[in-house]
């Protein structure tokens, strides 16, 4: 649980930290729809994985049972 919560906490920040600074030192000629575009990807990037991650965390325990029980 230790792992996958640390995980969590590092991928928003990597990706937002990441886009922040691409964003502001490396897109001199984007307006700032784009710049502002650039972080809402990331924000998409940031809740897909995050969902993935748990979602896998979750299987892996055995906490998402799909079928009936019998």
């Amino acid at each position: 649980m230790l792992r996958v919560s640390v995980v969590a906490m590092l991928i928003p920040a990597v990706l937002l930290i990441g886009s922040l600074i691409y964003a502001a030192f490396y897109t001199n000629g984007y307006t700032l729809f784009q710049k502002i575009t650039i972080v809402v990807v990331a924000l998409v990037f940031v809740a897909v994985a995050e969902a993935l991650l748990w979602i896998i965390w979750a299987g892996r325990k055995g906490l998402m049972r799909w079928s009936r029980p019998k």
